[in-house]
């Protein structure tokens, strides 16, 4: 594992960022437009949004699987010129290799990295272990349920032991026990690990109880953050319960006094 960084330190930081897409009609749609965000070594920051506002163009750019039209993104203190090599990205949907079992898939990242394939599967195993699948190495994608893929997705990214952890709703498409156990690992490994993680989410409750920052995007076109709010509620937390804290049950109503506005805009505006 490699040594955190130093607290406060800039992890990832985007300065009047833009960007646009051609439309099929040939004109030009702003997605994002003077986008200004920081995120500190370690800390856990969810981005939320009227649907379309470009939550997960903004992660494409920390990703750099996207660059800016204009502005710019820094690492760590350095601009970001191409893949972000300090990040790995949890899609929505998982994109295990269904011809490998877990433990193949969860090797991939230090296969890549020529890692001795013994090596490999002993930290595949270890971290299959550590998201609750230990029995399940042998276990192809078609033989698990949806939690249990993106348990395998989960380790598969952490693995590699990245300093970004880019989580793009990772657990929009699961029922909702299975939804507050994956919640509740996730928190357990931050807090072990404390990766900076930026979270993508439609899910307000979701982003308070994960998070130690929610900031909330504007309704598109050209969208950008409008506002961010601490999250002062104790760590470490379980995800059930901390939403019976009367603290959270406020800081819902600031954000959601602001992030409807933006939802009711995002509908007037329509596509």
């Amino acid at each position: 594992m490699k040594l955190a960084s130093p607290p406060g330190t800039c992890a990832v930081r985007l300065q009047g960022c833009r960007r646009s897409f051609r439309t099929p009609d040939g004109g030009v749609y702003v997605a994002l437009d003077r986008v200004d965000l920081e995120v500190r070594a370690g800390e856990f920051v969810a981005l939320v949004g009227p649907t379309g506002c470009g939550k997960s163009t903004l992660l494409n750019l920390v990703a750099g699987l996207l660059p800016p039209d204009a502005g710019r993104v820094e690492v760590f203190g350095s601009p970001l010129e191409g893949i972000n090599r300090r990040a790995s990205y949890l899609f929505q949907q998982d994109v295990l290799l269904p011809w490998k079992t877990a433990e193949e898939n969860v090797m991939l990242g230090l296969v890549f990295r020529r890692v001795p394939r013994e090596e490999a599967r002993r930290q595949a195993r270890a971290w299959l272990e550590r998201v609750g699948l230990r029995g399940f190495e042998n276990r192809y994608p078609h033989q698990l349920s949806g939690g249990m893929r993106k348990r395998v997705a989960l380790a598969q990214n952490l693995i590699v032991d990245p300093e970004i952890l880019l989580m793009d709703e990772p657990f929009a498409a699961l029922d909702v026990q299975t939804r507050q156990l994956m919640e509740n690992d996730l928190l357990r490994i931050w807090q072990e690990e404390r990766k900076t993680v930026l979270f993508v989410t439609h899910d307000l409750e979701e982003a308070i109880a994960l998070s130690d920052r929610v900031v909330v995007l504007s309704a598109g076109p050209a969208a950008r953050p409008v506002g961010e709010f601490p999250v002062d509620l104790p760590r470490p937390r379980d995800v059930t319960e901390v939403r019976l804290d009367p603290a959270f049950g406020e800081l819902f109503r600031r954000i959601w006094d602001l992030l409807r506005g933006e939802v009711l805009r995002a509908f007037r505006l329509g596509p």
